[in-house]
This record gives C-alpha cells, sequence and structure tokens, in this order.
C-alpha cells in the first residue's frame, strides 16, 4: 500500500503546476511574436516604397518634369530600400483614354492628355524567415 499512497501524493500535488503550463504555451506567444514582427516588417517597407512613389509625385505635382530628377526624389526618399529595387520614371500621352505620340495633336485637333509615371519592383522580406515578397508599386501623375 506504501507505493499506491506515493501515486496519489504525487498526483494531487500541484506544486509546479504554472511552470507546466507557462512551459505549454510559451513556444506559441513566442512564434506568435515572431509573425507579428515578420508582418510589420513587410508592410513597413511596403508603406516606405508607396511614400517614396509618393515624394517623387510631389514633384512632378508642383511643376517639375526631369524624369532623372523625379526619380532621384524616389530613390533618396525610400528609407528603406531593398538592394534589388528598381525604380523607373516614365513620360506617356493619351488621347482619350489611348497611347498617343505626345507631339502630335489628337483625332479633333486637342492636345494629348500628359502623365507622368513612376514606378517602383523590389523583392521585401522578414527579418527572420528567408523568404522575398516580390512588391511592384506605381502612381501616374497628370
Amino acid at each position: 500500500m506504501n507505493w499506491l499512497s506515493t501515486i496519489l501524493a504525487f498526483v494531487s500535488d500541484r506544486r509546479g503546476t504554472s511552470a507546466v503550463e507557462f512551459a505549454l504555451i510559451a513556444p506559441v506567444l513566442a512564434v506568435s511574436l515572431l509573425g507579428v514582427a515578420e508582418v510589420g516588417r513587410v508592410v513597413y517597407q511596403r508603406t516606405d516604397m508607396h511614400g517614396a512613389l509618393r515624394s517623387g509625385g510631389q514633384y512632378v505635382l508642383n511643376g517639375g518634369r526631369d524624369l532623372a530628377v523625379a526619380r532621384e526624389i524616389v530613390l533618396r526618399s525610400w528609407t528603406a530600400m531593398p538592394e534589388d529595387a528598381v525604380v523607373e520614371a516614365t513620360r506617356f500621352c493619351q488621347c482619350s483614354n489611348l497611347p498617343h505620340a505626345c507631339n502630335s495633336p489628337c483625332a479633333g485637333g486637342s492636345v494629348p492628355e500628359a502623365y507622368i509615371s513612376l514606378a517602383a519592383h523590389a523583392t521585401l522580406g522578414g527579418i527572420v524567415v528567408g523568404y522575398g515578397d516580390s512588391v511592384d508599386d506605381a502612381i501616374r501623375v497628370r
């Protein structure tokens, strides 16, 4: 009967329950925290990229027409720019939402609508998991 009382004493002892519960839940909490950090970093990188494009667009809206300067503004404004980032600045014209040469009038004799497009491409990734999310973003300013 001595072994039976030892087993019953072991089963009824509640000391250390909190430590066991913490040991079971701690890995789940740690993985969740890392996941939130990963998502937060990618969201920050994407927002930073879009903000840089908006800075270049603001230059165009304020009357700037030099594509090289607009591209340079985007590159300098992009604080968390990945190494593989590509920024393009292009000018194009349209007549009735159709592509048209910028140096000739539209069919009705009207002036074509001129636009400047700023586009960025990069691979955004986290700090813990080695993955890359290929992201494209563009703005068009008239």
